[in-house]
Parts: structure tokens; sequence; C-alpha cells
């Protein structure tokens, strides 16, 4: 069987990066708490939105392929409903057992049970998207499952109400396809978030986007990768977004075309955004004999730090989940202006 080298993120990088993050933002909310002045005049202010943002990483084993090789790994965010229910979107990456390195998005509900001001028990769970980088009779296939992901964990909050440890356990059942156990440890954060941020005036936001693009083949060049983006509001945590999309063309895969997405968004702080989308992605590829219309599902996680009140500065992952075996990451900068 031909080796599998994956393309997929880093673990290492990304959770050392979303780890370094939110010891930063937790850090910066605190600062900003001492600051306050205890006997300054109250001001009517609107309430603000609470963001839990967390990242564990570490093993498990897969019912095919075996051990993950210490390479799991789950990055979420979502909002804290009140001192019980939460909702998430999470990415999950499985690791590397042998000839399979399966990851992709989840969208989660969870209960929360306090047992003192440090301590708290969580059940969560939600349905799995996934996308497996494997080999069929020597041929490198994308293969895409639904399934569900469940997990309990224990959080420990070093700061009560903010920063907390987090040692949690997973369960990936899939429709037909492998499961996989888990047992991850991390931090996170319980986050104030702006209730009306930047893009939730009305405005329109023009983005413009430059980065990496990989297809996730065995041995295939990386190639660079461009967007530009339409996106408006659906008021405080809701956007769409029309963009045309260009993949780059590695020999393999030379996709260009449009996509419409529908955006989850939270803000944390005063300047800081996570929002993740996905929708329909309308593509043309060169590499294709047939050279036809293909629509694919464009998925995106996305960070964006506001500079001034009219631009920002963001970073994405894209995933191109395809029907052709030929699924793309592309990693992307990106200058946004409101107007």
């Amino acid at each position: 069987m031909t080796p599998l080298k994956s393309h997929r993120i880093d673990w290492r990088i990304v959770c050392a990066g979303t780890l370094a993050a939110l010891a930063v933002l937790q850090c910066t909310s605190l600062a900003h708490a001492e600051d306050g002045t205890p006997n300054a005049p109250a001001t009517q202010q609107s309430p603000q939105r609470t963001i839990d943002g967390y990242a564990v990483f570490g093993n498990g084993r897969a019912t095919e392929g075996g051990d993950m090789h210490w390479r799991a790994y789950e990055i979420g965010f979502g909002d804290i409903l009140n001192d019980y229910l939460s909702v998430y979107v999470a990415y999950l990456n499985e690791g590397h057992p042998t000839n399979h390195h399966r990851d992709g998005f989840a969208a989660l509900g969870s209960f929360r049970w306090p047992l003192s001001d440090r301590v708290a028990f969580e059940l969560s769970a939600g349905p799995y998207f996934s996308m497996d980088t494997t080999h069929v009779e020597n041929e490198p296939r994308n293969e895409k499952r639904l399934g569900l992901r469940a997990s309990a964990a224990v959080r420990f909050y070093v700061v009560p109400n903010r920063f907390f440890l987090k040692l949690q356990y997973n369960h990936i059942q899939m429709v037909n396809g492998f499961n996989s156990d888990a047992v991850l440890f991390g931090i996170g954060s319980d986050l104030r978030g702006n209730p009306a941020p930047a893009l939730s005036d009305g405005k329109t936001q023009v983005s413009i986007w430059a980065g990496t693009s990989q297809t996730n083949h065995p041995q295939v060049p990386l190639e660079k990768g461009y967007m530009v983006e339409l996106k408006r509001p659906l008021g405080n945590a809701w956007a769409y977004s029309a963009s045309f999309v260009y993949e780059g063309n590695n020999g393999t895969a030379g996709r260009r075309g449009v996509a419409a997405q529908l955006w989850y968004v939270a803000p944390i702080q005063s300047n800081w955004t996570l929002s993740a989308g996905v929708g329909p992605y309308l593509a043309r590829d060169r590499d294709e004999p047939s050279n036809r219309m293909r629509i694919n599902a464009l998925l995106s996680a996305q960070v964006s730090y506001q500079v001034t009140n009219n631009w920002a500065a963001s970073l994405r992952f894209n995933r191109v989940a395809t029907g052709n075996d030929k699924d793309q990451d592309m990693f992307m900068v990106g200058l946004a202006r409101n107007f």
C-alpha cells in the first residue's frame, strides 16, 4: 500500500497557537477587569454574550488503523446560554491511525453541571461531518461520513468563571465507517463578547484573501490560493457571504468558482471575533477531463481582529469538500473593509 502522507493541519502548530491565544486573551480580559473603576457611575450597557473557547489534544484508538499517535485534538467555541446549557462549533482531528487521517466539523449541544465554584462536569453531543484521507486499492480517497460526536469532560476553573483546565473523553460513532475513542487534555476560557460587533451594524464587508492551497493527496505541490468576499450581518450572531474562490492549479485540482456561506459569529473581548461558515461552492476544475461545473461544500473557520471600526485583519482555514476525492485545504490571511 502506498504510504499515506497527510497534508492536513499540523496539530503541534494549531494546538500551541490556540493555547497561547486563549492564554493571551484571558490575561487581557483580567487586565481589563482590574482596570475598571469600582466607584465609576453606572451606565446602561447592552448585555454581553459569554463566549466559551477551548483547545484540547491527546491520544486514542480507532476501530480501523489503531493508535492515533498522539495527534488527536479538538478546538471549539460557542455561546454559553445559561448556567447549564451551551452550544458550540468544533473542529476535530482524530490523529493518524494507519491509513486514516480523519478530521471534520461538529455542531454540539452541551449540558454543564457545576459541582463547585471551580469544578464542573460536562456532557456534549452533536452531528459530526468527517473527511478521511485514505487509500483504497492504492488509490487516494477523501471519504465523507456523517456520524455522532459525544463527550464527557471535567473542567477545573483556575480563575472562577474565566480560565479553566479541561480533561475530556471523546467517542465518535460513525455511520458506515470506523469508530474512535480518545482522551484529551487542554485549556479554555469563558470570554466576555461584545454584543454588537462592528459587522452587526448593517454594513457590508468586502474582503480580499491570499494564502496557500493544498490538495489532500500524497506528494501534491503546494499552490497559492486567492479569494474575494462580500459579507452581510444577520443580527449579532450570524452573517451570510458570497465569494469568488481561486484554488490554484497543481495538476491534480485546478478549481475556481463562486461560493455562498452562512456564518456563526462569536465576538470575544472588544476587538476579536471567532466565526465558522458553511455553504455550497460551485466550481469548474481545469484538471477534470469533462471540464464541467461541480457543486462542492466550503467549510471555514476564521479569527478576526478589528483594527478600526471599518478595517479588520483575519486568518482563515477553508476546507473544500468534494465528491471526487480531491478535497482542498486553504490557509489564508485577509484584509476587510466595512462599507
